[in-house]
């Protein structure tokens, strides 16, 4: 743009000269007042052509300079800022990641602030993280409340992930079934069982209590016969007593451990459920080693 600007002065100076020459031949020849007035009016052209080409040489123009870097933006540095890309980092289930960004590479300005992306958190039914394969146990410890609402002393380990199992009676067969286990500082195996996952199996007698024939299955597939009881007005089916140090036993060893729970006296009522082991067993000696 400057160099195009340039020529085109150059070029009006060249032909004010020319202009300018020839009016000076005639005025020496006709010495008239007309051709001093073009001399006056070449004169005004000619400084307006010197003060064009003044402009020209220094510079102009908004145009960018040929060659220049396309990747550059102007920051408040002062400088044409050379753009350099900070690449995004993956959030994962435990730590946070960030956007894409951009800074300059010689001034470090950042032209493009990176954002943080949130920790994705750990997905899963089995106690294993779906997404980084993490085991990371279905069993807690959690603590009995007082009249307070104050955590007490007497513990318990219970499942913080519903087991899923199905239930069958004379209406339905495999219906849905979720179960939670609950095993208490007093040693105490209690199961919660909920039929279509909401409705839970209880006692409604005041003067009764349901018997229950148990089947446990471990995993190396041997079968251990054992009994429970479900108490009058209770919501919970107890494994009795002399079966509990069996049931644990089995909790704290490796994979899952089936329970058929069929009703004595009502056999048709029957309930089918795998009980994940997991961390049961680290999470049972921490509290018992206390």
């Amino acid at each position: 743009m400057q160099f195009k600007a340039l020529q085109n002065a150059m070029k009006f100076v060249d032909t004010a000269i020319c202009l300018l020459y020839n009016c000076t031949k005639r005025t020496l020849k006709q010495n008239t007042r007309g051709t001093r007035k073009t001399m006056k009016k070449l004169l005004i052209l000619m400084l307006a052509a010197v003060l064009a080409l003044s402009l020209a040489a220094c510079g102009g123009g908004n145009d960018t300079p040929s060659g220049e870097n396309p990747s550059t933006s102007s920051g408040s540095s002062g400088h044409t800022h050379t753009e350099e890309v900070l690449p995004a980092v993956e959030a994962t289930c435990t730590e946070s990641g960030l956007t894409e960004g951009k800074r300059c590479s010689e001034c470090e300005e950042i032209i493009v602030a990176q954002e943080t992306v949130a920790a994705l958190g750990h997905t899963t039914d089995t106690g294993t993280c779906e997404r980084c394969g993490q085991s990371l146990g279905i069993w807690q410890t959690a603590y009995y409340v007082d009249d307070f609402n104050q955590p007490t002393e007497d513990w318990y380990v219970v499942n913080n992930t519903q087991f899923i199992g199905t239930f069958s009676n004379s209406a339905v067969t495999d219906a849905a079934l979720t179960a939670d286990v609950v095993i208490d500082c007093e040693k105490d195996i209690a199961i919660f069982l909920y039929e279509y996952g909401r409705s839970p199996v209880k006692n409604a007698s005041e003067s009764y209590v349901d018997e229950y024939s148990i089947t446990m299955r471990t995993e190396d597939g041997a079968d251990h016969n054992m009994t429970g009881t479900l108490y009058c007005g209770g919501d919970r089916i107890y494994i009795d007593d002399k079966y509990i140090d069996e049931v644990l036993t089995a909790l704290q060893g490796e994979g899952k451990v089936l329970f058929r729970i069929v009703n004595a006296e009502r056999t048709v009522e029957s309930y089918l459920l795998p009980v994940i082991t997991s961390n049961f067993a680290d999470e049972y000696a921490a509290v018992t080693e206390n």
